[in-house]
């Protein structure tokens, strides 16, 4: 999915086994995504980081 940004709501929303693969417009938009994954982390959402080819999209299934 193409967006301008992916925060932890969408993250959230994943349902368990679910992957999400969102494309951003820029490296600072994927960082934030990045850091929004880290956040729900330590909040107890365990995900698992899926390996894309293009460097603006990041891609996490979430395991529980």
């Amino acid at each position: 999915m193409i967006c301008e940004k992916v925060g932890r709501d969408e993250w959230r929303n994943l349902k368990v086994g679910e992957t999400g693969v969102f494309t951003l417009p820029d490296k600072d938009a994927y960082e934030a995504a990045r850091v929004a994954v880290s956040h729900l982390r330590k909040q107890g959402y365990v995900f698992e980081h899926i390996k894309v080819k293009d460097p603006l999209t990041i891609a996490y299934k979430r395991l529980r």
